[in-house]
């Protein structure tokens, strides 16, 4: 076997070892309440490991010894055996004189000597470090310890080892229970149509901010108590008036400059996750508007507040997510869609951990996609000069 198919082998069975463990990991979690007793034993061996390093990301000593010589070999156990059957599914595939056992052999005991390695560090790897707040995860396929910290937060979601491939499939890299929501724009069609899915996910409450009410364009102050202790904030409002402007880019800058601010002043110390932004952008970010008066002012503010959406997906300090729908019926017009396949569709992404959000059947929000990663240039100061905005997110 040459080097370059030893090292391919070696890639191929330590995924297999990694994918087949997420999968069974996700049944531990689910086995603690099977009929089965052998079934509810692998789960109770598991529940070790969440029991020594928990959900308030610390390490509980009175558990060492059994996440040490349970948890942490059962965890070994199952990758070995997935690498097994990864290189059983090869023999299968490809003549069975081209299959060699030394890969197996050699990411077997890779997988056992890592296995030894982390019990004598006390199960402190490279994924289990204690956390105030996780950090931003800026990985899309690679598992880290930001990542896996939020496995330790969430126990049923972010079940990836070593790459989210289970995670992608499954829609499992996104829990939104228990978390409060403040929303604009939530008398309208996407508004209604996120609420009724974001409900039927067991959301903490969901408050909306009304127009003339709780806020307008030059006063924010009456946000303030319902911003304190929200865990996201959704910009679902819109307009293609004459107060395009102020209402899809000017205002939204500062609706989430004073949310970010509330966060850093009024944040939670048991909070343990990243605050997040969802804005509800268009398609028009990247088609052109046909000449036509509404659809240029629409446009004119839509793409204004790009540069201040770019800056706040690349910040460290919140988790950005920027969705961007085809038409769908509402009072801003008509469509081949409803509100809530747009907002079914926005939410399978966002279960996948998506960031950048396109709901289309168009195709165009995945151009502009591109358009959004490579020349749009983040500007925190974008649209904010001429209210003499604070910078919370700089902060």
């Amino acid at each position: 076997m040459s080097p370059l198919s030893f090292a391919v082998s070696i890639f191929y069975l330590y995924l297999c070892g990694s994918v087949f463990f997420d999968t069974a990991h996700w049944f531990m979690h689910k086995w603690a309440k099977s009929p089965w007793r052998f079934l509810r034993w692998l789960s109770y061996c598991h529940q070790f490991h969440h029991l020594y390093y928990n959900r308030s990301l610390n390490f509980n000593k009175k558990y060492l010894w059994q996440n040490s010589l349970i948890a942490l070999p059962l965890e070994a156990v199952a990758k070995i055996l997935g690498s097994i059957l990864g290189w059983l599914l090869a023999q299968n595939l490809v003549s069975y004189e081209d299959i060699e056992a030394s890969p197996l052999i050699a990411v077997s005991a890779l997988e056992f000597v890592r296995t030894v390695v982390v019990i004598f560090m006390d199960g402190r790897d490279s994924n289990h470090i204690t956390y105030e707040t996780v950090p931003k995860d800026k990985s899309w396929l690679f598992v880290g310890p930001e990542y896996h910290a939020l496995h330790h937060v969430h126990p049923d979601r972010y079940m990836g080892s070593m790459v989210k491939l289970f995670d992608w499939i499954t829609g499992t890299a996104f829990s939104i229970r228990n978390k409060r929501v403040v929303m604009t724009g939530g008398t309208g069609a996407f508004g209604r149509a996120i609420e009724k899915q974001l409900l039927a996910e067991g959301v903490k409450d969901v408050q909306k901010l009304r127009f003339g009410t709780d806020w307008t364009h030059e006063d924010f102050s009456n946000t303030t108590s319902r911003f304190a202790g929200a865990d996201i904030l959704i910009l679902a409002h819109g307009t293609k008036g004459m107060d395009a402007m102020d209402a899809n880019c000017n205002s939204s800058i500062a609706l989430i400059e004073h949310f970010l601010h509330q966060q850093k002043v009024q944040t939670p110390q048991s909070r343990k996750t990243l605050p997040e932004i969802w804005y509800v952008g268009s398609e028009i970010e990247i088609h052109p508007a046909w000449g036509i008066e509404e659809m240029q002012r629409y446009s004119a503010s839509k793409r204004s507040f790009l540069p201040y959406a770019r800056a706040l997906y690349d910040s460290s300090n919140v988790t950005y997510r920027h969705i961007v729908p085809a038409a769908f019926q509402s009072r801003m017009g008509g469509a081949i869609v409803s509100p809530d396949w747009a907002a079914r569709v926005a939410m399978w992404w966002i279960h996948r951990g998506a960031c950048y959000v396109p709901v289309t059947y168009t195709g165009l929000a995945y151009s502009n996609f591109l358009k959004f990663l490579l020349w749009v240039s983040p500007d925190l100061s974008s649209g904010s000069e001429s209210r003499g905005l604070n910078r919370a997110i700089a902060e």
